[in-house]
């Protein structure tokens, strides 16, 4: 199991997506994000650090807003513990980098789930309606369709 992180950069009653161009996830729409390194104090730094990577952009902690973990399964192998975040200030603009192609704003209302994961269309709804989750999201053998998921409020915030 690895930890991950996932931000979205949100303006107003908008959120920047970009499609993954490599690693885990190729050919999804998604926020910035990705694997914790040893580098790495903290889950934010991870954050942080990954949306920097990804799209060029400068946050720090005070910036970032935990809005859910969740686990997700291939199968029953867990397979990441997620901590994602909303981040409604930074410095620089959104880029198109190496792993991530250029930055698109899309509605929080009208989402372009048939470009994103299978299971987005499940939890995105929740924390963009202002909830806090701690979840389980159990996709089939081979990531296609989430066949499970469950959840509850997010109680530590950290």
């Amino acid at each position: 199991m690895r930890i991950t992180t996932i931000v979205f950069p949100i303006q107003g009653q908008n959120v920047f997506l970009a499609n993954k161009k490599d690693g885990f996830g190729v050919g999804f729409l998604n926020g910035y994000g990705g694997k914790q390194k040893p580098i790495d104090t903290t889950i934010d730094d991870t954050a942080i650090r990954e949306l920097e990577e990804e799209a060029g952009a400068v946050a720090s902690k005070r910036d970032l807003e935990k809005v859910a973990v969740i686990d997700f399964f291939e199968g029953e192998v867990h397979l990441y513990e997620c901590h994602i975040y909303f981040c409604r200030r930074w410095a620089g603009d959104l880029r198109e980098t190496e792993e991530m192609g250029f930055p698109e704003l899309h509605s929080m209302s009208n989402m372009p789930f048939d470009r994103m994961w299978h299971a987005d269309k499940t939890w995105i709804p929740l924390v963009f309606s202002g909830q806090k989750i701690r979840a389980k999201s159990h996709y089939d053998t081979g990531m296609k369709k989430q066949v499970c998921f469950e959840y509850e409020p997010l109680k530590e915030v950290a």
